[in-house]
Parts: C-alpha cells; sequence; structure tokens
C-alpha cells in the first residue's frame, strides 16, 4: 500500500521519480531508507509544511535519491575509484556563521587542494578538465539553477553566495544516506533531529569517502579540503573513516553566530515550514548547535592534538591571508608563492559587490535572550 506524506509523496513514488529522472535503478542497498521514513514522518506529522514547502521538501529528498543513483552508477563504471588514496584531507569543522565559508574557499583556492564543486555534489563523477564543464549537461543544469537563485535571490546570495562552479558544503554527498542536518535546519521536524543525534555516522563517512574517491580520480595529488558545519557533529566518524584527517575549528563569539544562524535559516527556509516560526527557529537552532560545539569539544580530547587549528573570526576578518599562512604552518604544510597567489586573488574575488554580506540579525528576534545563549555554550 502506498501512504501519502502530507503531498511530498511516498518513498516508493519518490524512488521512483529519481529512477524516472535519472534512467537509474540502483541505490546501492537500503541503508537509506530509516532516515527517510523517520524524516517524512516529521515533516507529515509536526512540519505543517506550506504547499510550497511540500515542493521544497520533496525536492530535497528527490536530489539526495538522485545523488545516490548518480554515485552508485559511477562507482560502478569506474571500480578504480577505491585505489585513490586520500592523505591528510582538511575539514573545515567550524559552527554556522564563523566564516567557514570564506576560509574554505581561500585554502581550496591553492592549485595544491581540491574541494567539492557544487555541481559534483550533485551529480558525483571524476572531475573533468575545467575547460570542458560549459559542455557537461550536469554542469549545464546546474548552472542553470543557480544563476537563476542569484538573480532571484539576491540577499540570501549575499549571506551565503552559491554557484554550480564554487566549492561548497559537502553536506549533498553525506545527504545520500538521509542522515543530514540540512532537513532540521529549514524546517521543524523535532522527531527526525532526535532521530538524527542518536545515529553512528560512520557508513555516511564511508560512502563520503567513496564519493570524494570518485570525484578526485583525475586529481590524486591534490589535497582535498571539505567544509560542512555538520562535521561538528561527527568528529569520531571522521576520525574512523579518515584517521590522518587535519581538523580547522573556526570560533566566534556565539552571540554573534547564533544570531546569525538563526537569520540564515529563516532565509534559507523558504517559508517552507508553518511550524518553524521565528521562536522555534531560535530554540532548535540554538539547541542543535550548542550540541554539536559540546560534541566537538569533548570528541577534540580523544585524538592527536597536532591535528587541530583553532581559527578565531575576528583574526581571520583582520587577515585572511596571514591566518592562511598560519594553517599550513601549524600543519607543516608548504604555502607555496603559487598558492598564496592564488589564495590571494580568491579573496580579491570575495570582495565583489555580489558576494558582499548584506546581514542584519538580532537574538531577540527569534526570542533568545544573550544569557540563554551563555549557559548553551558556557564552555564554547
Amino acid at each position: 500500500m502506498t501512504h501519502d506524506y502530507d503531498g511530498i509523496g511516498s518513498i516508493e513514488d519518490l524512488h521512483a521519480q529519481a529512477c524516472d529522472e535519472t534512467g537509474l535503478d540502483a541505490f546501492g542497498g537500503d541503508d537509506h531508507l530509516e532516515g527517510l521514513r523517520v524524516l517524512l514522518d516529521s515533516f507529515a506529522r509536526e512540519a505543517d509544511l506550506t504547499p510550497h514547502g511540500r515542493v521544497i521538501a520533496r525536492k530535497m529528498i528527490l536530489s539526495a535519491l538522485r545523488g545516490r543513483l548518480i554515485s552508485e552508477a559511477a562507482f560502478a563504471r569506474h571500480p578504480e575509484h577505491v585505489d585513490v588514496a586520500i592523505e591528510r584531507p582538511i575539514f573545515m569543522c567550524g559552527l554556522t556563521r564563523t566564516g567557514t565559508t570564506a576560509l574554505h574557499r581561500l585554502l581550496s583556492a591553492d592549485p595544491a587542494h581540491q574541494g567539492v564543486e557544487m555541481w559534483l555534489a550533485e551529480a558525483p563523477q571524476p572531475r573533468p578538465a575545467r575547460e570542458t564543464w560549459p559542455e557537461n549537461k550536469d554542469f549545464q543544469r546546474a548552472d542553470a539553477f543557480y544563476r537563476a537563485r542569484q538573480a532571484n535571490e539576491a540577499d540570501l546570495m549575499k549571506v551565503h553566495f552559491m554557484g554550480a562552479e564554487e566549492v561548497e558544503e559537502c553536506w549533498r554527498l553525506l545527504q545520500q544516506t538521509l542522515l543530514s542536518t540540512s532537513f532540521d535546519t529549514v524546517a521543524y521536524v523535532p522527531s527526525y533531529t532526535e532521530w538524527l543525534a542518536k545515529q553512528d555516522w560512520t557508513d555516511t563517512y564511508a560512502r563520503y569517502k567513496k564519493n570524494l574517491q570518485l570525484i578526485g580520480m583525475n586529481d590524486p595529488d591534490r589535497r582535498w579540503v571539505l567544509k560542512s558545519p555538520s562535521h561538528v557533529f561527527a568528529i569520531d566518524e571522521i576520525m574512523n573513516v579518515f584517521p590522518d584527517a587535519l581538523i580547522v575549528r573556526t570560533f566566534r563569539d556565539p552571540h554573534t553566530s547564533m544570531a546569525s544562524t538563526f537569520s540564515l535559516a529563516e532565509q534559507g527556509g523558504h517559508d517552507m515550514s508553518k511550524a518553524f516560526d521565528r521562536k522555534a527557529i531560535g530554540r532548535t537552532q540554538l539547541d542543535l548547535w550548542a550540541r554539536g560545539n559540546a560534541n566537538f569539544r569533548e570528541a577534540r580530547a580523544r585524538y592527536n592534538p597536532d591535528q587541530f587549528v583553532d581559527v578565531d573570526y575576528r583574526d581571520f576578518v583582520a587577515d585572511p591571508i596571514g591566518t592562511v599562512e598560519q594553517i599550513y604552518d601549524r600543519f607543516s604544510l608548504q604555502f607555496s608563492d603559487e598558492a598564496r597567489r592564488a589564495v590571494g586573488a580568491a579573496h580579491e574575488a570575495s570582495l565583489a559587490d555580489h558576494r558582499r554580506p548584506s546581514h542584519t540579525y538580532s537574538l531577540e528576534d527569534f526570542g533568545i535572550t544573550a544569557a540563554e545563549v551563555d549557559a548553551k555554550f558556557a564552555t564554547a
């Protein structure tokens, strides 16, 4: 029997559409099904989705399922991907709104490094030569989509600029198992949030590694630079799958970073969940990221301190290039003249008007006091 989940569609229906859209039918196991069931149930019972919200929720789930299908097909076409070594990858593990995006893009600008470009996160495949991207149908589709968003959502783009060719957060790869904070940062889904908090992400990061090996097949000698705020929830799993990982933790006054996070969640949610009002955003996002911060702090103590470096947001803003150089020094990496020029050029490009932040926010707008933030981040 097929069940309708508040207009989003049943598991069978979602699977069928993802298969129709890709022409593929191998999902590579069923480790995504439990998360999908919990998420659909939470969307139906708790989120109070708007009609527009149901459309967005369906698109988000379909994106994860399409990515999984595309990855599985590419794994089969390129079985040699499993032999690609990933050595000393850099993980950006700061909380939201602490400078991770800007720092990630500067580190990724080094020609000796690589990040996950948006279009490849959505359609994983061996990264082709840059000059061929305009001929690639997957790139064309992503490029058209994000150019439309840049035109139609200019305010959001100034808070977090997105483009098909940009290195981006890697949560889309993690999302293939339906374990992702991407859902509970845009809608009120407390049952899913509670379920997610109890999960072991090891298999998710093992699949994530396979995708990195696949995407980086043509660039095996370039170091990975990876970023997602959700990494703070999975330090043990990251270290299990990538034991030589290098962790960059950015931090910022939590009064400011949390207020900015609330505002971003409001904009990113596109009014899709009526239950995700300002008070719900403040309460759920403060709880979520305070828990992530505590998890990071506890897990970090179990590993070699030489694999971690802390970056104060104020220091980064004051001297972006100097901050990058300090990270290289900490991890004994070579900051070549070529790298310095590339990082400097990337920093200059980030100052363009269409990327310049234009963002106002306050804790009080979301029903949260400074004292509540202090209590949650007492030992940040």
